[in-house]
């Protein structure tokens, strides 16, 4: 058995053994037509566990299901295995090199100290933190998305760094880097009465031109909420929005959601001094520059599978580049007008 492998067998059995000695729950969620189950400790620093996932229609895990297994402390008996790598092993990305093959890949995420071990014979993820009471927010509302990422890769899909919005089940994938406009333009065409598919991942399946939802959560700078204060009753850190992004969690109470809709244009957001959010007509290598950087970075590179899905994605819709105004009610009315202009 080689090193990668062995650390996958004993992170397995360390994670088990932890699990076995708090209460924990398992709950099976969906990604389109992909299903996991994830089981993680029931009390009180795992209460927001699951609270960003759709539910899946049933309890059982379909053929492509996923086990993701989740568990925290840094006591010896519940701390991961010794690594046996060097302390800047993680560098530059965050995969372990010599650590990351088809049969185990092995990620640390420094930002949440986190270790995520996917074991491909098992069909499962493991996720130890040192304590998951103490995620920030922002972390609770886009949670395990690096195993996530590996799991989607295996089934032919992507996640991709990019808002969507869908009418009649046609989506505007809105793709760009941080602080592009990606959240503004989709809370404010769900507020409008869209279906929403999320603010800033999800999940495209290029062979069926499908965008998926990943997390049924939004985040929003202090600026955006101040644009849509309609938002701020749902802000889960309301106490901090002073010092980090405002967190939702959203239900169909709240905002229309669709679970899946058919990719039918993508959008290029851009923040401008004017009023009135204009449209000019892009090309799918503006689309790859907008999508890909952005999504390698926040998937520690990705897999072998990723460039070619993005640039699938890329040529599988017209693109347009919305220039953002600071009119907000142009901003769904726009994006409607791309929808209906593609659906005639």
């Amino acid at each position: 058995m080689n090193a990668s492998l062995a650390f996958a067998e004993a992170v397995a059995v360390r994670c088990e053994a932890a699990l076995g000695q708090r209460k924990i729950r398992s709950d099976s969620y969906r990604i389109g037509s992909l299903t996991f189950r994830l089981t993680a400790p029931a009390d009180a620093g795992g209460r927001w566990i699951g609270s960003a996932f759709l539910p899946a229609e049933t309890d059982s895990i379909a053929a492509s299901g996923y086990r993701l297994q989740v568990w925290d402390g840094i006591a010896a008996e519940t701390a991961p295995p010794a690594r046996p790598w060097g302390p800047m092993a993680h560098e530059p990305l965050g995969l372990i090199e010599g650590f990351c093959d088809e049969a185990v890949r092995c990620a640390f995420d420094i930002h949440t100290s986190s270790l995520t071990v996917h074991h491909a014979a098992n069909n499962a993820g493991y996720l130890w933190y040192p304590e998951l009471a103490a995620l920030p927010a922002w972390a609770q509302a886009s949670p395990f998305r690096i195993p996530l990422s590996w799991f989607a890769n295996r089934h032919g899909q992507q996640i991709v760094h990019a808002a969507a919005v869908a009418v009649d089940g046609r989506a505007a994938l809105i793709a760009g880097g941080g602080g592009a406009g990606k959240s503004t333009t989709a809370l404010a065409c769900a507020l409008s009465g869209m279906s929403y598919l999320g603010d800033d991942y999800c999940v495209i399946e290029p062979a069926a031109r499908k965008v998926h939802m990943l997390y049924q959560s939004a985040k929003l700078l202090r600026s955006s909420l101040d644009m849509l204060p309609a938002v701020r009753p749902w802000l889960a850190n309301a106490d901090r929005v002073e010092q980090e992004k405002g967190v939702m969690f959203l239900d169909p109470s709240r905002l229309p959601l669709t679970p899946s809709a058919e990719v039918a244009a993508i959008l290029l957001p851009r923040v401008t001094g004017a009023a009135r959010t204009t449209l000019r007509k892009g090309s799918s290598r503006d689309a790859l520059h907008a999508i890909l950087p952005s999504t390698i970075g926040g998937l520690m590179g990705g897999t072998a599978a990723t460039p070619r899905l993005l640039m699938a994605l890329a040529a599988s819709a017209p693109v347009y580049h919305i220039d953002l105004g600071s009119e907000i009610a142009s901003v769904p009315d726009t994006v409607a007008s791309v929808l209906e202009r593609i659906h005639a």
